[in-house]
């Protein structure tokens, strides 16, 4: 058994025709569960639990009890006006493995994506970068079989189903060519889309490159529509002093979306799915991190929405208190154009998080 413990508290503050100011506080506890019950067999399980209290306008107990799955494994435990208590399940699943193949059974994680903010390959498990507070990311239902044919190559073949019934299912082969790996994809999401992309990540002197690339095409009305591309292409650097610089750009034709007084929340939780990344067509992203200290770890990072003429700045500090204690302030601000709203009046919000984990 492993997992963490962690409070939180934030304050939200959003600047449109009037100020508005909110808060909330997050006691957060995950308990990771793992058990070999054969030679062959294990039993994977993970569950948040979140005591969630605030304001009443960011309360939403549907929402946070929602469950996309095929399962229904999320429960509010407790609700009253200010406060929700929610416990869910994002991890339940039974492995078999022996020799060159793996097995995998139930809710899991299917991480398909080698970029770092924008994963047009993760077509089962997409999420929104702005939600550093689950590092864990949400899984599916879903089968998975997996043959490593070489130590450097493998074949992956995986169906997912959620709460309405619709099937996402694909394959993937991964290899590598002169120190230079490769993956193809090919599939349908939902029973709505037929998809085929791929990857490319490399390293040179140091210099990690990493790219991918999807093509969502509907089923329906095949020869009459046209399909969505999604492209990222990302760099990053480490210097001798661990001073680390990042830069990543997407290609998404998915339009420029128009925001109403609730817009935000367009923003920031808007990657509903891989086809759509982002709330533009072109993206760009820039972070750079450094060690302050041995215990003091700081990073710098920065969006902009290029068609909507928008940016996102973010802070975070994370501090070392002792073993397994660690402190993080973590700041996000949103500078969202007026020209993207009907009433021409923009938007500026700033969230201010403060948390304390202990990990076990």
């Amino acid at each position: 058994m492993s997992g963490y413990v962690s409070g939180m508290p934030s304050i939200i503050i959003q600047q449109q025709a009037e100020t508005d100011v909110w808060w909330q506080g997050l006691i957060h506890n995950r308990l990771n569960f793992s058990g070999q019950v054969h030679k062959y067999f294990r039993i994977d399980a993970g569950i948040r639990n979140r005591l969630i209290m605030g304001s009443e306008i960011l309360l939403n107990p549907q929402s946070i009890s929602y469950d996309p799955g095929w399962l229904d494994l999320s429960w509010n435990v407790k609700e009253s006006k200010y406060a929700v208590l929610n416990s869910s399940f994002d991890r339940l699943h039974l492995t078999f493995e022996k020799d060159k193949w793996k097995l995998q059974i139930g809710r899991q994680r299917i991480n398909w994506g080698q970029t770092f903010v924008w994963n047009a390959n993760d077509i089962f498990n997409t999420y929104s970068f702005f939600d550093f507070d689950y590092p864990e990311r949400s899984g599916c239902d879903a089968v998975r079989i997996t043959y490593f044919n070489k130590e450097t190559s493998l074949l992956e073949l995986a169906a997912s189903i959620n709460r309405n019934n619709e099937v996402t299912a694909a394959f993937l082969y991964r290899w590598n060519w002169k120190n230079i790996d490769f993956q193809t994809i090919a599939g349908e999401q939902a029973e709505k889309d037929l998809i085929i992309g791929g990857a490319i990540t490399s390293d040179i002197k140091g210099l990690n490159i990493r790219s991918e690339a999807s093509y969502f095409h509907p089923i329906k009305n095949i020869i009459d529509t046209s399909g969505i591309v999604a492209v990222s292409l990302g760099l990053d650097y480490v210097f001798p002093n661990s001073l680390m610089l990042q830069a990543e750009a997407l290609y998404n034709n998915v339009g420029k979306d128009v925001f109403n007084g609730s817009g935000l929340m367009n923003l920031y939780a808007a990657p509903l799915s891989a086809k759509r990344l982002s709330i533009c067509e072109w993206n760009i992203f820039t972070q750079v991190s450094y060690p302050v200290t041995p215990r003091l770890n700081g990073s710098l990072s920065g969006m902009y929405f290029v068609d909507m003429q928008s940016f996102y700045t973010g802070l975070s500090l994370d501090y070392s208190i002792i073993t397994n204690l660690d402190f993080s302030f973590i700041a996000q601000y949103f500078n969202l154009n007026k020209e993207n709203f009907p009433n021409k009046k923009g938007m500026h919000v700033f969230m201010g998080f403060m948390r304390i984990k202990y990990s076990f």
